[in-house]
């Protein structure tokens, strides 16, 4: 079932209301549509557990930290076309997690502003940006290096085949190849999110000197797409992240060879005179999805499952971000009939 606005869920009296329980949640994945949709859920007084495989929360908003600082192989900026996530990214300007972003880029053999390259209503984080997921988590309980192997009704198989349930609805926010093999018991949904696909992106922390005194170097080239300077981490550090068809072409590769051809790539293109160094390297599998199921969720009303996450909802923090917080809002809303 797709997105829909619940019909028929009236608020429950203020008697009853306080005599239940709390609604229990289970989400897998602590990227930013789950974390939006926990927080939401356990603001409005369900008991939220979140289960992710890695060590903390972020996703491709993880921070990477070196000796120097913290940097992001992940999404380099957020952005806001549309209420409500603007008032989000104006909040976290206020305090202080996130500004506009400020300063030039160097695209082609030209320097141009922020505003010439129509990136208005774009921020970069100030802090650490799984800190901005772990603040949209909220009161929302985290249980990192858990790996979740199936989804059942109202139930989670983990890896180690204990099993987590009586849930009143477990939500995914994986991407949608990564869900696939944990809804075996959920056909409905498994050919809901089959046509899903997804573009990898190679990303590198490198260290270099000389080239364009910018802020972002924007490549016009079919193997290198973008690099962001990374202030926090030390003078000349830089994210660099490859085009598709670059990632397509070394999605089997090591990260020795990778990072070695990037290297290769990047000293060409700004004619650099010293050796790239190249500090760490990630291999984003399902960083763009270029198709997207439509609507904000999908979800098996029957079985109390839902899927939700920019496979489901297209491209951007925002629209993950979006797809999380509609959810959450949906089952608030239609409380005594969770209607998903």
């Amino acid at each position: 079932m797709t997105s829909t606005d619940p019909q028929g869920a009236g608020p429950a009296s203020p008697t009853a209301e306080a005599s239940r329980a709390p609604l229990r949640a289970a989400i897998v994945g602590a990227g930013v549509a789950g974390a939006s949709c926990a927080g939401t859920l356990a603001a409005a007084g369900w008991d939220v557990e979140v289960f992710d495989k890695a060590r903390g929360a972020g996703g491709r908003l993880s921070t990477r930290r070196t000796d120097h600082g913290w940097a992001t192989l992940g999404t380099p900026f957020i952005s806001a076309k549309r209420e409500p996530f603007r008032s989000q990214l104006r909040e976290w300007t206020r305090q202080g997690w996130v500004a506009p972003v400020r300063g030039t880029i160097w695209q082609g053999r030209a320097t141009i502003s922020w505003a010439e390259a129509q990136l208005q209503n774009h921020y970069r984080p100030t802090i650490e940006p799984s800190q901005l997921v772990r603040q949209l988590l909220g009161q929302a309980r985290l249980h990192t290096k858990s790996r979740v192997a199936a989804l059942q009704p109202r139930t989670l198989v983990m890896e180690n085949g204990d099993l987590k349930g009586d849930y009143d609805c477990v939500i995914c926010s994986v991407p949608s190849p990564q869900a696939i093999p944990m809804l075996d018991a959920l056909p409905l949904l498994r050919e809901r999110v089959s046509g899903v696909r997804y573009r990898p992106i190679w990303s590198f922390l490198m260290r270099w000197e000389g080239g364009p005194a910018a802020d972002v170097i924007k490549f016009d080239d079919h193997l290198l797409n973008l690099a962001v300077r990374q202030p926090t981490n030390g003078p000349g550090v830089w994210s660099v992240y490859s085009s598709h068809e670059f990632a397509e072409t070394y999605l089997e590769a090591s990260v020795e060879e990778a990072s070695t051809r990037a290297a290769s790539a990047l000293m060409g293109l700004l004619g650099l005179p010293w050796p790239v160094e190249v500090e760490a390297s990630h291999l984003w599998r399902y960083a763009r999805p270029h198709s997207e199921v439509g609507g904000f969720w999908v979800g098996d009303r029957e079985n109390r499952v839902a899927l939700i996450g920019d496979g489901i909802a297209g491209v951007g923090v925002e629209r993950a971000w979006e797809s999380g917080m509609r959810l959450a809002q949906a089952l608030v809303q239609a409380r005594d009939e969770l209607l998903i």
